[in-house]
């Protein structure tokens, strides 16, 4: 089976903080990479969309258009503020036809030096059929516009509740994925349990971890 990675951003994060994300995936991984952007960036196949807005909907149409220039088996999410382990891009299920996330997810907010665990996944961990995304996708964009920054078109008008998929199976890295929830992000708040976790296995301290990605952008990111 074969797998590609799809990364998607809307370029709003600062360039030092993402080219620092954009490094650690091309340290742990040697997979092919479409990278579907708002702005053009060198980093894999580049298809750059130009500046449409931030939103869950132009999100989820990046991802389309990373699907449909990729003839593999599997996509593997990756997005611009979130750090993956090599373990993450190894994951190959039998299923062509489900979504899978990770379980071992995390998050870190820009002005913490802690994470939180993030029991229930997210789009930012997981790999799925590519036929069968795009599928999904179909579905929910039809009869939509190409691009809207308007959150109520996707997906909850279209699905009556807050997930695209009828149905998601987990799995479980050996070492985590986190994000990073910066005030740039299209949602600075998420879902998750506030039990400080101080150190996570394979990054180690939370302190040095947020002083590596955020040197020389810490101001940018004020509250």
């Amino acid at each position: 089976m074969t797998a590609t990675i799809i990364y998607y951003t809307s370029n709003q994060e600062h360039p030092e903080f993402e080219n620092r994300i954009k490094a650690n995936i091309l340290k742990v991984t040697d997979l092919p990479i479409i990278s579907v952007s708002q702005e053009p960036i060198n980093f894999g196949k580049n298809i750059c969309i130009g500046n449409v807005g931030a939103s869950n909907f132009n999100m989820f149409r990046q991802i389309q258009i990373g699907c449909q220039n990729t003839k593999a088996d599997f996509v593997i999410s990756a997005e611009a503020d979130c750090m993956y382990p090599p373990d993450y891009f190894t994951f190959r299920p039998r299923e062509l036809d489900r979504c899978y996330r990770n379980s071992n997810v995390y998050v870190m907010g820009d002005h913490r030096n802690y994470w939180f665990y993030k029991k229930e996944g997210a789009t930012h961990a997981q790999v799925i059929g590519r036929k069968y995304y795009l599928k999904v996708l179909g579905e929910q964009f039809k009869g939509l516009p190409q691009w809207s920054v308007e959150e109520k078109n996707f997906p909850k008008e279209r699905t009556k509740k807050d997930d695209i998929f009828d149905k998601i199976y987990y799995w479980k890295t050996k070492n985590p994925v986190f994000q990073v929830k910066t005030h740039r992000s299209m949602r600075y708040y998420t879902h998750s349990e506030r039990a400080p976790i101080y150190d996570l296995p394979y990054w180690g301290n939370g302190k040095k971890v947020r002083a590596s990605l955020m040197k020389g952008v810490k101001e940018i990111y004020k509250k």
